[in-house]
C-alpha cells in the first residue's frame, strides 16, 4: 500500500497534467474553428472582433504550451477525426446562414460549450496547483468576456 503522501501526490500531478491537457485541448478546438467563422462573415465589425477574439485565444494557448513545457508534459493532440468534423460542422452551419447574428450565435454556442467542458474539468481536477487552477479561472472570464462582446451582434 503506497503511503499517503504519494497518493496526494499522484493525485495531484495527475489532476494538474488533466487540467493541462483539458485547456490546451479545448483553446485547440477553438483555434481550429475560428477561422472558419472569420472567414464567413462580410461584417467588418465582427470580422475585427473575431480577429482580436481569435489572437486572445492564440495567446491564451502559449500560456498553457508553456506551462505544459515547464512541467515536462507532452499535450495530447484532439483526435483527427473530432478536428475535422468540428471543421466541417462550423463551415455547414456558416454556408447555410452567414447572417452577423448567426455567425455570433455560433461563436456563441462554441464558447459555451468549451466555457462549461473547462469548469467541469476544474472541479474534477481540484487538486491541481494554485496556479493551473487560476489559469482555468483565467481563461473562463476569457470566454465570458468573449460571449458579452458578442451578444451586440445577435
Amino acid at each position: 500500500m503506497l503511503p499517503v503522501t504519494d497518493v496526494f501526490e499522484r493525485s495531484f500531478i495527475m489532476d494538474n497534467q488533466n487540467l493541462l491537457n483539458e485547456m490546451y485541448q479545448n483553446l485547440q478546438m477553438v483555434l481550429n474553428t475560428m477561422p472558419e467563422l472569420t472567414q464567413a462573415t462580410t461584417d467588418c465589425d465582427l470580422k475585427g472582433c473575431l480577429e482580436q477574439q481569435e489572437q486572445q485565444f492564440q495567446d491564451f494557448f502559449s500560456r498553457v504550451k508553456q506551462a505544459m513545457t515547464k512541467d515536462m508534459q507532452q499535450p495530447e493532440e484532439i483526435g483527427e477525426i473530432q478536428k475535422k468534423y468540428a471543421e466541417w460542422m462550423t463551415k455547414m452551419k456558416a454556408i447555410a446562414d452567414k447572417s452577423t447574428s448567426h455567425l455570433a450565435e455560433m461563436s456563441i454556442q462554441g464558447y459555451t460549450m468549451g466555457m462549461i467542458q473547462l469548469i467541469q474539468s476544474s472541479h474534477k481536477n481540484c487538486d491541481a496547483s494554485k496556479d493551473n487552477l487560476s489559469m482555468s479561472t483565467d481563461l473562463v472570464k476569457l470566454y465570458e468576456e468573449s460571449i458579452d462582446s458578442l451578444k451586440k451582434y445577435l
